[in-house]
């Protein structure tokens, strides 16, 4: 490591070449030399020694420094790989935890959809491909312990059946008991391999129906060991939804049973029923409702629904729909005990015809008074009153025509005749219903019946106008009269002070036409549409029965005419009736 220095007064390139390969001579210098330079050059020659030696000493730190990096390095290469490969682990865990979920997620979203056990056990069927060794699922449900359902697959086929034998279901996932085992060959007919059980929860399906349920889907399969665990990782993941989703579809396969029945006896009531809510909008109704009622608000206007809302309690109504008239019942429905009632059932209840029974069993009992008391007076004062018109009639062709006497004796035959034609009007206005059609005119029944109406005019003005003599109209004499005597009895009662009663006649085209107006208050509008409801009233207890005027309407109504009522301003009422003339 030492510098040479070679020093000759001949130098050429022999030298110079074998000192510089043999020698490693660091310097050639030709002699003769001053001190001075030859100390100059040792100077120079120490001063590149020692950079030379410093330069190794860097190179020697700086090599083991690199392998000592070099050591360094390959240690990190190894922990990067190590990390690299538990990251890459980590990541895979990940994502097949992301994809186990994501996989989960969508079973979920396509349970939600599905309402029947068929679409349920295709999913599930489905899901399991996943596998091999697998059968098809067979689901075993029981809601109370008369019954269990099996519903299972058969060449692509879903099946259901039942077995009244009851046996115990398992309450975790395993692998059942010989006894399930048995129990399903011979429900099956034929051998099961090794299953797997997953118990389902039906907690809704209890909660709601009040029962036992209870259900199992049982997965034959023939897996080793080592394939065992992730079959069963994966169905513990699906326990939940499916047993949610199996809850869900018997929980509306139930109430879908309950609705059909209870919708079959809801509709073979015979008797319209509905049930409105607070807005007394209807919610639901039988058939017959929906036949009977084509405008709902028909059947709502004027049924004590609204009442029944109010205080909770039974309500009962009449109502008129068309021609029939309906008994109306309204039952509040409470949900909770001490609540208000939030919807109301209303039943209709036609009694059209026992109204109208019933009418002709008072009115039949009443003309029947009528003409026991007309009998009596016509034969208590027929005989007096015959004598007593012959006696006159006697008298009249023996006295002077131009004397009081004459006078007298020509009004009280006239008075004894009067009196006669009002007990003979009587007993025809009394005779009842066995009276046939004639052709008469209107004229002539009105004249007839107000002489029996006297008392009730007496203190009112009468104006009559009938034109009508020359038309008649085909009908029962009696009944009319029974009419024309309701019309003007209830306009005298209507008048509390003295008014004034008209009575028009006139024909128009075809028919003619019989007004009964008077001066009293008049009918409120609200009232209006329901005065020809039978038994609807206006008066006092005692002093109607509220059939007078539905009467007159079905009497009319019988021989081809209307009846309607028309408001007189100020003040008072004016019924128009229309018939036929023949």
């Amino acid at each position: 490591m030492a510098p040479r220095f070679y020093i000759s007064n001949e130098l050429n390139e022999e030298k110079v070449r074998l000192g510089i390969n043999q020698a490693q001579v660091y310097r050639f210098i030709r002699w003769p030399l001053a001190e001075r330079e030859i100390w100059q050059q040792l100077e120079d020659a120490l001063e590149k020694h020692s950079t030379y030696l410093s330069r190794s000493l860097l190179l020697r730190e700086s090599s083991s420094q690199n392998k000592e990096l070099e050591a360094l390095t390959h240690s990190l290469e190894g922990l990067v790989d190590e990390r690299t490969q538990f990251i890459e682990m980590s990541h895979k865990e990940e994502s097949d935890k992301l994809n186990r979920e994501r996989n989960l997620v969508r079973l979920i979203k396509d349970l939600a959809n599905q309402n029947s056990f068929e679409d349920v056990l295709g999913i599930i069927r489905k899901e399991l491909r996943k596998f091999h060794k697998i059968g098809d699922p067979i689901l075993v449900y029981r809601t109370d312990n008369a019954k269990t359902h099996f519903i299972s697959f058969q060449l692509g086929t879903m099946t259901q059946s039942e077995s009244s034998t009851h046996f115990e279901f398992p309450k975790n996932a395993q692998v059942p008991s010989a006894d399930l085992i048995r129990h399903l060959a011979n429900h099956f007919g034929r051998p099961f391999a090794k299953t797997y059980v997953v118990p389902l929860e039906l907690r809704l399906t209890n909660h709601l129906m009040g029962g036992n349920g209870e259900a199992i889907l049982c997965v034959e399969n023939s897996l080793n060991d080592k394939e065992m665990p992730p079959f069963v990782e994966f169905m513990t993941d699906r326990m939940r939804p499916l047993g949610m989703t199996l809850d869900r579809v018997l929980l509306d396969s139930q109430l879908s049973a309950f609705s059909y029945r209870w919708e079959k006896t809801f509709d073979g009531m015979r008797d319209p029923i509905a049930i409105m809510d607070m807005d007394h909008s209807v919610i639901r109704a039988n058939k017959k409702f929906a036949d009977r009622f084509p405008d709902k608000r028909q059947a709502i206007e004027g049924s004590p629904a609204a009442q029944a809302l109010a205080d909770g309690q039974s309500h009962v109504g009449q109502i008129q729909v068309d021609t029939r008239i309906y008994q109306v019942h309204s039952y509040p429905v409470v949900l909770d005990n001490g609540g208000k009632a939030t919807n109301v059932v209303n039943q209709y209840v036609d009694i059209t015809q026992s109204r109208e029974l019933y009418l002709r069993m008072l009115q039949n009992e009443k003309m029947g008074a009528i003409g026991m008391l007309a009998g009596n007076i016509a034969h208590e004062l027929n005989n007096p009153l015959t004598g007593l018109r012959s006696l006159t009639q006697v008298l009249l062709q023996e006295a002077d025509k131009k004397t009081n006497l004459y006078s007298d004796l020509v009004e009280i035959e006239k008075a004894a005749a009067r009196s006669q034609r009002i007990i003979k009007n009587l007993l025809d206005f009394s005779k009842g219903e066995d009276q046939p059609a004639e052709d008469i005119s209107i004229d002539e029944i009105v004249e007839r019946t107000l002489p029996m109406l006297k008392s009730a005019l007496r203190t009112h003005r009468l104006e009559v106008t009938l034109q009508t003599v020359d038309k008649t109209v085909h009908v029962e004499p009696h009944l009319i009269q029974q009419v024309v005597f309701n019309l003007v009895n209830n306009a005298c009662q209507a008048m509390k002070d003295p008014g004034r009663l008209k009575i028009n006649s006139y024909h128009s085209g075809n028919q003619v036409v019989l007004e009964i107006e008077d001066t009293g208050p008049g009918v409120a509008e609200d009232i209006q549409k329901r005065i020809f409801e039978p038994f609807f009233t206006t008066k006092k207890e005692g002093h109607g029965t509220g059939l007078g005027l539905s009467m007159s309407k079905s009497v009319i109504e019988k021989f081809g005419g209307s009846i309607t009522l028309n408001s007189v301003q100020p003040n008072g009422a004016r019924f128009v009736i229309t018939l036929p003339c023949k």
